[in-house]
């Protein structure tokens, strides 16, 4: 079990890293377009592979409505969401929202599929949950907000709204998953499935005249190597190594441990910007760090 938690927080590298590759180009086109491009290129990166290792037959009919819905809630709503929260207010703000995907899941999972886990794993979850947004919160000194990543684009509670729709979303999504992966389906192939889906029904912003929808800058090389790059590691490696981790452990924890990327963007920050976080960033560590512990007990 401890080896699916570890994956979880593989996850979580995954989106860390894919945050920040992601964080100047949804300002340069658009958070929306940015996340059509994206998932284009996943689908076809998550088709080919699921092809590759053969395990379509893992998905029977009776899962398609599931997975098609989970994809829609999930990644067409909630990644569209996380992409234009990500270009108004940066990838720390948006990634301590989105940790809140990790209390959603726990209570989603507790009323909807009844799976309970132990009360030191439910503390942990919290405890996990309180050293993020701590370490977050606190993570910043005096002349950090110069940054461009820190810079706030519009009204920022719109860009909190969104974040935590995307939140919210997400954990819908992973919780409608967690019955059919346990009964055998594949998580490439129901990931497949699912960016598959969510870019088509991206695909017909293309053609509606709104700004929200249309790219801001016509796209370059760069631009489309940054979208690969985030949607291997966001989507095709960071959602397929979650889906693994939901196969096999308890939803609520895993969700939990995928939300300590915060905490590993407040690191990579740190080396990328060449700041020293703050003395509270470290106490939210070490809290995490605790509440993860209290988990592994489990």
């Amino acid at each position: 079990m401890i080896y699916y938690y570890f994956i979880a927080m593989a996850a979580a590298l995954c989106w860390a890293v894919a945050s920040l590759v992601s964080a100047d180009v949804t300002r340069t086109i658009g958070g929306l377009a940015f996340n059509r491009l994206r998932l284009f290129f996943v689908s076809i990166m998550l088709i080919t592979y699921t092809f590759y290792i053969n395990t379509w037959d893992t998905i029977s009919i009776d899962y398609l409505t599931i997975i098609i819905i989970s994809g829609i809630v999930g990644i067409f709503l909630g990644d569209t969401l996380l992409f234009i929260a990500l270009q108004k207010i940066g990838p720390r703000r948006n990634n301590i929202l989105f940790s809140l995907a990790a209390p959603f899941t726990v209570v989603i999972n507790i009323f909807f599929l009844n799976e309970l886990a132990s009360t030191i794993s439910i503390i942990g979850c919290f405890v996990v949950f309180f050293g993020v947004v701590f370490a977050i919160s606190y993570g910043d000194k005096k002349g950090s907000s110069e940054h461009r990543w820190e810079k706030v684009e519009g009204p920022l509670y719109i860009g909190i709204i969104l974040s935590i729709g995307a939140a919210l979303c997400q954990a819908i999504g992973l919780v409608m998953m967690k019955p059919i992966l346990s009964d055998g389906a594949d998580p490439i192939a129901s990931a497949a499935i699912r960016t598959t889906i969510s870019c088509i029904f991206l695909s017909f912003t293309f053609f509606l005249n709104y700004e929200v929808f249309n790219t801001k800058v016509n796209l370059t090389s760069k631009i489309i190597y940054q979208s690969i790059l985030s949607g291997f590691l966001g989507m095709a490696l960071g959602m397929s190594l979650l889906l693994i981790a939901l196969q096999k452990a308890d939803a609520g924890i895993v969700a939990t441990l995928s939300s300590t990327s915060p905490i590993m963007i407040l690191f990579l920050l740190w080396i990328l910007t060449k700041k020293i976080p703050s003395f509270g960033a470290w106490v939210g560590t070490i809290i995490a760090i605790f509440g993860t512990g209290l988990i592994f007990i489990y």
